[in-house]
């Protein structure tokens, strides 16, 4: 009786299958790819209508503080976040947005 482990060693499995070096160099271009496209849109600068949109933006917020309905931690916490989109805006924009505080009462 022939011994069957004797015959499997004489044939290594990865001589008979196709390897998958292809696939894996194809997978990592494509992620190459979608990554350079990402920095590509991010590194973007941004147009006009982006800023006065975004300045649009921070005015609402600093307006909306002024609704007779917020109460003091809504206040706050919107506050917080005016003074945050405007930080923001002078890292983008290398300037102050026009509103940066809310209108006085």
């Amino acid at each position: 009786m022939k011994d069957a482990s004797s015959s499997r060693d004489t044939t290594p499995r990865r001589a008979n299958k196709p390897g998958c070096l292809g696939l894996i160099v194809g997978a990592i271009a494509f992620i190459v790819a979608v990554y350079a496209i990402i920095i590509y849109f991010i590194s973007q600068g941004a147009t006009p209508e982006d800023e006065a949109g975004e300045e649009r933006g921070i005015a609402q917020c600093w307006q909306s503080m002024a609704a007779p309905e917020m109460t003091d931690r809504q206040r706050h916490t919107t506050e917080e976040r005016c003074q945050e989109m405007t930080e923001q805006f002078e890292l983008k924009y290398g300037h102050a947005p026009s509103v940066t505080q809310p209108p006085s009462s």
